[in-house]
């Protein structure tokens, strides 16, 4: 007879007993019990956008790959994607009260609760290499407890860090061909980077890739601050027919959490090939990011756009005008007792090894 022991709600296994379902069988090879785990994985996002497309092309079957090397476990997904179980910025509550077991957070959208993982975005004009601030920044959360800390309170446990924005872009309905050109326009962001146009003098309104397209075909917004590969899979060159390029670099935008209970659940081998394929995402979606945005221009081009590389020289204008986001970011983490200054000098001087086009140092 067959024995099945059902998971419960907190990711507790389900067990099907292999020895006695192959002698039923007939089989006289050697068997072993097979342990099937139950995980919900959750974003508000649909599989159109890169992050979940990722999730299902790289990181979950990565997970999957390494268990069956042993062949010890093997994960049922429960997938809640298109907002079936949160809305984009909701899955940080959905992993932190239960209703998801794991799932990718736009850290953007948390500013507040997540202050150490803004570093990106206090760091404008420094890097497109979104690979690169991977490695850093899960560089940094091994080394800094504040990173992981962030997220006690939270009932979560962190995976990796990593990013889809390789290099924000303006995508707008009117041709941006300098830097005044942004003056007086209303300009959609994820919030924190709307700090690098305003001074500009354009007007910042929060949205997100769920309504940026309808923000400009309706015209609410004349802009959007957005990146080459949400571009492409988004068809953001529908409503947007220009492309002006700063080069104003990419972020760390993304992190993949699992709720804490659920993770305590899990045997160490399932939570190993979780965190192994968590850290391989992050080099996947970069590469990812990297290949369709580089093929932005192109499709601009071919659907009747224009493409607008900015002056060398104003680039790093406009990088001078900028408020110094990053000391005020090194204060407020200061004030709380987070070795900011030394967070962020590690983080620029690992952008000034790599070689990065750099333009402004804002650690120093």
């Amino acid at each position: 007879m067959t024995h099945i022991q059902t998971k419960t709600s907190n990711g507790a296994a389900k067990l099907l007993s292999g020895a006695i379902l192959a002698a039923a069988l007939g089989f006289s090879s050697p068997v072993y019990a097979q342990e099937e785990i139950d995980v919900s994985i959750v974003s508000g996002f649909s599989p159109a956008v890169a992050a979940v497309k990722m999730l299902k092309e790289s990181f979950m079957p990565g997970v999957d790959a390494r268990l069956a090397e042993s062949g010890n476990y093997v994960i049922n997904w429960q997938e809640a994607f298109s907002g079936t179980l949160a809305k984009p910025a909701g899955e940080l509550e959905a992993i932190e009260t239960g209703l998801a077991d794991m799932g990718v957070i736009p850290t953007a959208f948390h500013a507040d609760k997540l202050p150490v993982y803004q570093i990106g975005y206090v760091t404008p004009f420094t890097t497109t290499d979104l690979v690169l601030i991977h490695e850093v920044v899960d560089g940094l959360v091994d080394k800094y407890p504040a990173f992981r800390d962030t997220w006690t309170n939270l009932n979560q446990v962190t995976l990796s860090a990593s990013g889809i924005p390789d290099n924000y872009i303006l995508c707008s309905a009117e041709p941006i061909n300098s830097l005044s050109d942004i003056d007086g326009l209303k300009v959609a962001g994820a919030g924190p980077n709307l700090r690098w146009i305003e001074p500009a003098g354009a007007t910042g309104v929060t949205g997100s890739l769920g309504n940026f397209y309808q923000l400009v075909e309706t015209g609410v917004v004349d802009a959007m601050l957005v990146w080459g590969e949400a571009v492409v899979s988004l068809k953001f060159y529908e409503v947007c027919g220009n492309y002006f390029n700063a080069n104003l670099g990419g972020v760390n935008s993304y992190v993949i959490n699992a709720n804490q209970q659920a993770w305590d659940s899990y045997p160490d081998e399932v939570k190993e090939a979780m965190i192994a394929a968590a850290k391989q995402y992050g080099i996947d979606i970069g590469n990812f990011a990297a290949e369709l945005g580089s093929q932005a221009r192109e499709t601009f081009v071919a659907n009747g756009g224009s493409v607008v590389e900015i002056d060398p020289q104003e680039r790093a204008e406009w990088a001078a005008t900028l408020p110094d986001l990053a000391q005020e970011w090194v204060d407020n983490l200061e004030a709380q007792g987070v070795p900011a200054q030394e967070i962020l000098a590690e983080y620029m001087q690992a952008m000034r090894d790599a070689g990065e086009p750099v333009a402004r140092q804002w650690d120093q």
